[in-house]
């Protein structure tokens, strides 16, 4: 690869380690090796003589805020401070009861980053510059990342409405302390950050915007701006939707990895950007 495309995809490493942070979300072991690898790399890798702290440094607007942002992410999830991520011996305890702020701070900074990789993708792909390999990256990376976002936050959303729907039952339909708690604090959190999600998606095959709006519908019967469909209890269509959700991040996991092993190789090999009218199809390879 040449230098702008290294650079660029140098850069798209950092967004990808630190959206990394999202999968702390799923209740599973986490290994301490893999949290100690993502903290060294966002953590050491703002600073300058680095990819992205060169960015950073190059930025004519919001870098002030951009730096406080993430100096304060690493605060909360990649320090002694931290809380939530609270690395043992072999694996990372992870408190789930602050699953909405790790969603929150890691969606909304997450997206600035974005932002400045898809410039540099942008910008390289109209003066030519840029490997057409790491353009294809980055735009699997678009798919498959917002539809783990709305898999992620649906599952989370629907065991807090489930919740709240107990709470609601054992009070006789009559608000309360924690009714209004897993509302305030964490229905309509994730709600936004859903919306927020969609709202900055790039994707534009039908099949990505259709699960994404479909997601939205769900919100929008729970919220009462629509109805549920008949025959179905809300338990089923979380069910349905989560499913397909599952299954189309595993399908754009595949075609993303392909091309991201395929960029992995060539800068490992040192090879100059391939022709595009003779490169393989990255969904082909994942075959």
């Amino acid at each position: 690869m040449n230098n702008y495309s290294r650079y660029t995809f140098d850069l798209y490493y950092y967004l990808l380690n630190f959206r990394f942070t999202l999968q702390y979300a799923i209740k599973r072991d986490h290994p301490v090796e893999i949290y100690n690898n993502c903290k060294k790399c966002i953590v050491e890798n703002i600073q300058e003589g680095k990819a992205f702290g060169n960015c950073l440094n190059n930025l004519v607007q919001g870098k002030e805020k951009l730096l406080e942002g993430l100096n304060a992410f690493i605060d909360t999830f990649y320090s002694d401070n931290s809380t939530i991520l609270i690395p043992g011996d072999k694996l990372v305890r992870v408190d789930t009861a602050q699953v909405v702020t790790l969603y929150e701070m890691t969606i909304e900074l997450g997206e600035v980053i974005r932002d400045i990789v898809v410039d540099y993708v942008r910008h390289g792909m109209q003066t030519k510059e840029l490997d057409p390999l790491v353009a294809t990256v980055v735009e699997a990376d678009e798919r498959t990342y917002r539809l783990s976002v709305a898999l992620l936050l649906l599952g989370s959303y629907q065991e807090s409405f489930e919740e709240f729907q107990k709470v609601m039952h054992e009070s006789q339909g009559q608000k309360t302390p924690q009714s209004n708690y897993i509302v305030q604090n964490e229905l309509a959190k994730m709600t936004n950050l859903l919306r927020f999600s969609r709202q900055h998606n790039r994707c534009t095959d039908n099949e990505t915007l259709d699960l994404l709006d479909d997601t939205n519908k769900i919100l929008e019967m729970c919220e009462g701006r629509r109805q549920w469909p008949a025959g179905k209890n809300n338990k089923q269509i979380f069910t349905e939707q989560l499913q397909k959700l599952n299954e189309a991040v595993a399908k754009s996991e595949d075609v993303w990895r392909a091309a991201y092993q395929k960029a992995i190789q060539d800068i490992q090999n040192g090879q100059k950007p391939a022709d595009p009218a003779n490169s393989a199809d990255p969904a082909d390879q994942a075959n």
